[in-house]
């Protein structure tokens, strides 16, 4: 099996081995992020290193560091899946993310101890 990169930073990779993403940390540390339905189509990892993430089916966030913080699942519930094609950072807590029908729409977060949106 191989992994396909999605992501890099200076400190961090996304990638994926099927529907399975993670992300590697330079010292060799290393996190799941999350399953998709369908293989992950693209990750961001922010300017500052804070957050990432992963998106395909619906789009999984996560803060970073060590210990590795939250996950928060959106456009995934049952009925309510969004497909999410491309990712752009827009702030230091916010994104926009393109949906199959080409239409960008914007998301921001709060990092704090909720992760709340």
């Amino acid at each position: 099996m191989s992994r396909r990169e999605l992501a890099r930073s200076a400190e961090y990779i996304v990638q994926h081995e099927y529907e399975q993403a993670s992300m590697t940390a330079a010292d060799g540390w290393r996190q799941e992020l999350g399953e998709f339905y369908g293989d992950p189509t693209v990750a961001l990892i922010d300017i500052n290193e804070q957050w990432c993430a992963v998106a395909g089916e619906g789009l999984v966030l996560c803060r970073l560091g060590q210990p590795f913080g939250r996950c928060a699942e959106y456009f995934r519930q049952p009925g309510e899946t969004v497909w999410i094609t491309d990712l752009r950072q827009t702030g230091p807590f916010a994104l926009e993310w393109q949906g199959e029908d080409g239409v960008w729409s914007a998301l921001a977060f709060n990092t704090g101890e909720d992760f709340i949106i």
